[in-house]
């Protein structure tokens, strides 16, 4: 078996392992806080499916040779780990409802389905993101570790969906399609160092916290824990760099969200900064980067972590 076809088993198990616990622990949350449209509004976009990548990021990151779901269920860290996945499931889900409103991104399709604030309303879905966002964090105060683990875990998320990454990254991208004002600070006007600074909060430091999480539940999290960030940072890059090509090049139907939108709204994207064909390369070198920083952990070069970079450049949504 190559290292392909491990990292595919491996992301099988870690969503097989996830998909049995989430949706039956959210849906008995849920029940605990009565009915209500806001709770049938969070539901509604949590069941809306996803790939599940951060949380089966945090998984493997924590777990890098996962043979079954047995294995993974007899971890002492079992449970620990599956609230991780699932708080990063919840605050990934409320920024992509917050994301499509309106004010934001204005779109009506999202995972193939109606946008939250299109099946509901734009009330009710600023509310539904309000929610998961806090539920998100609340989840990761059932974990059973100890105090400093908790309160490491707790400033990683932070920087990853809180004012020192994505909110600040959608910020800068609104500013930019002059959506919002810019801030009397902002100095920096270069359109490569914008697209870079904008990417890097909004959507890779999410993913560098997804990694970050799941390696900091193992005892060797200090050793591993810059290479690791780096590999994630590179990670999150090659992310955008797909996600801005497939805007251009993908349908609607397929990527599951309106396709074209970036350009029709005057986004800065890999495409538009540097063109189709230099995304491309820069997409391929990105690859390449992200999976030599992988092969540094050493022994703990999973195939996941080999595997990934090239699952994520030829992704199709």
């Amino acid at each position: 078996m190559n290292y392909m076809e491990e990292f595919h088993r491996s992301i099988e198990i870690s969503r097989k392992a996830f998909d049995g616990y989430f949706l039956p622990k959210l849906q008995s949350l849920f029940s605990t806080f009565g009915d209500s449209r806001v709770s049938e509004a969070c539901l509604y976009s949590l069941e809306a499916g996803g790939k599940r990548i951060r949380p089966s990021i945090a998984i493997n990151s924590y777990a890098p040779y996962l043979h079954s779901v047995e294995e993974l269920i007899k971890d002492k860290n079992y449970e620990d780990i599956l609230l991780i996945g699932a708080s990063l499931e919840c605050l990934h889900t409320y920024s992509l409802i917050h994301d499509d409103l309106p004010s934001m991104d204005n779109d009506d399709l999202r995972r193939g389905k109606k946008t939250n604030h299109i099946q509901y309303d734009e009330a009710t879905a600023i509310l539904a993101g309000d929610a998961l966002n806090s539920l998100g964090f609340y989840l990761l105060s059932l974990l059973k570790q100890d105090l400093r683990t908790v309160k490491d875990c707790f400033q990683i998320l932070h920087d990853g969906v809180g004012l020192p990454g994505m909110i600040s990254g959608q910020m800068e991208d609104l500013q930019e399609e002059g959506k919002a004002k810019r801030s009397l600070l902002a100095e920096n006007t270069d359109p490569v160092d914008k697209l870079l600074s904008i990417h890097a909060k909004k959507t890779g430091a999410l993913i560098v916290s997804s990694f970050l999480l799941g390696n900091r539940l193992r005892t060797d999290f200090e050793i591993r824990q810059e290479t690791v960030k780096s590999y994630a940072k590179e990670i999150g890059l090659l992310f955008q760099i797909t996600d801005d090509i497939l805007d251009v090049e993908g349908e609607s139907t397929v990527i599951g969200k309106t396709s074209g939108k970036d350009a029709k709204n005057g986004k800065l994207t890999y495409p538009s900064v540097f063109g189709l064909e230099k995304a491309k390369q820069l997409r391929d070198e990105s690859k390449e980067k992200a999976i030599n920083l992988g092969k540094q952990l050493g022994e703990t070069a999973s195939p996941f972590f080999l595997g990934f970079p090239e699952y994520i450049a030829k992704r199709k949504n």
